[in-house]
This record gives C-alpha cells, sequence and structure tokens, in this order.
C-alpha cells in the first residue's frame, strides 16, 4: 500500500472532504506500516464503495485513498472484546493508558517517529532532549574505549540533543497532543542557567507537554 505521497497533513483536506470516514487518520495508521489499525477506522459497509472519492480531488498529493481503503482486508479487524483498562497507569499523578514509553533517544526525535509509536500502541514517549544551543552533529557519534593491550573494550555513544530549532519542536509537540491527546508526552529539556530553565520550562508548559525532565 503506497502511501509515500501522504504529507500527513494537519487538518487534512482529504477528511474534511470525505464527512464519512477518518481518512487523515487510516492514511497516518497507513503510512507507517499499521495495516490493522487502518482497518479497524473503516465501517461496514464502506462507503468507499459507491463514492466518487471527493477525498482525492481534495488531496493535494494526489493519494489513491479510495483505492488504498479499498485494499485493506477487512478481516484483520480483531472480533475479540479485549479489555485494555487493565493497563492504565499514572505517571506523577498524569493518566496514562499503558505505561509503554519510548526513551528520550534518536529513537523520539521527530513528529513521524512519535506518531508511529503511538499508532502502534505506545502510552507515551520521553522526546529528545530540547535546548536553546545551536547544534552541530558529530560524525562518528561512538569512540572505542581501548584496554591496556589498545584492544577494544567498549564504546562511548556520543548522542547529543535535539538538532531541530526549538520553535520547531514546540510546534511538534502541539502538533502530537492535538493529533493524540490522550498520549502521554514527556520531553527532556536542558537550559544553561536559570533564567534559560525558566523560558524553556514556560514555552514547554504551552506547547502542551506533559511533564518535562
Amino acid at each position: 500500500m503506497n502511501t509515500n505521497n501522504c504529507m500527513l497533513c494537519h487538518d487534512a483536506a482529504c477528511a474534511k472532504a470525505c464527512g464519512k470516514l477518518e481518512t487523515d487518520r487510516i492514511l497516518r495508521s497507513l503510512y507507517f506500516d499499521n495495516a490493522d489499525g487502518a482497518a479497524a477506522r473503516i465501517p461496514d459497509p464502506v462507503p468507499c464503495v459507491d463514492c466518487d472519492a471527493p477525498c482525492e480531488k481534495a488531496c493535494p498529493a494526489g493519494v489513491n485513498i479510495r483505492e488504498l481503503v479499498l485494499s485493506l482486508d477487512l478481516s484483520r479487524r480483531s472480533t475479540k472484546n479485549v479489555d485494555y483498562d487493565c493497563l492504565r497507569t499514572d505517571f506523577c499523578g498524569i493518566p496514562m493508558e499503558n505505561p509503554f514509553m519510548l526513551s528520550s533517544s534518536a529513537v523520539s526525535a521527530t513528529y513521524e517517529m512519535c506518531a508511529r509509536a503511538f499508532e502502534a500502541g505506545w502510552g507515551g514517549v520521553a522526546f529528545k532532549t530540547v535546548c536553546l544551543m545551536d547544534i552541530d552533529e558529530a560524525s562518528p557519534r561512538y569512540s572505542a574505549i581501548r584496554g591496556r593491550d589498545n584492544r577494544i573494550i567498549g564504546f562511548k555513544n556520543i548522542e547529543q540533543l535535539s538538532d531541530h530549532a526549538f520553535v520547531e519542536n514546540i510546534e511538534i509537540f502541539k502538533r502530537l497532543k492535538k493529533d493524540y491527546p490522550d498520549k502521554f508526552l514527556l520531553v527532556s529539556v536542558m537550559g544553561k542557567d536559570e533564567e534559560e530553565w525558566t523560558y524553556l520550562t514556560e514555552m514547554l508548559n504551552s506547547s502542551g507537554a506533559d511533564a518535562l525532565e
């Protein structure tokens, strides 16, 4: 299912034009290889069968939305009543649908990474550390630790801070909380002095972040 052209639009035109399906959520699930999640959003009977696809006419990227929806195997939808409430918990008083989170690392550094985790069922993410400094990427990111005979006995990971501009990260957080309001967003943050810490905290709180660390 080719959704490479999908731009994961904010306030997507396809969903507005359709009115019967959450086409943007379906495409997002397919974009992140979650066919089961996409199929779960399709009702029976499928409204696309006799539809002239206004969603495709509205799509700025020309994605074949109707074809993608009709190609889904609806039999893959689970018919079992699974009670996931037993996984509900809280983190410092903040409710979470489950206790599984991505760590603050290279796998939680963009909107797409976090969205993919949420679509897969993760309860939250700790977003890669943000700051106000200019970041110069290191390459390679690993350095060797050598023993007495100069043999390599380990490695140090030179993992750095988020390489996005702070303003860009703020927009990512706002978008994540709009698209996934029930997911837990923990933001790792670093400042150089009290004034900078105060500014970062105020901005991140206004972005919708659930907690800072």
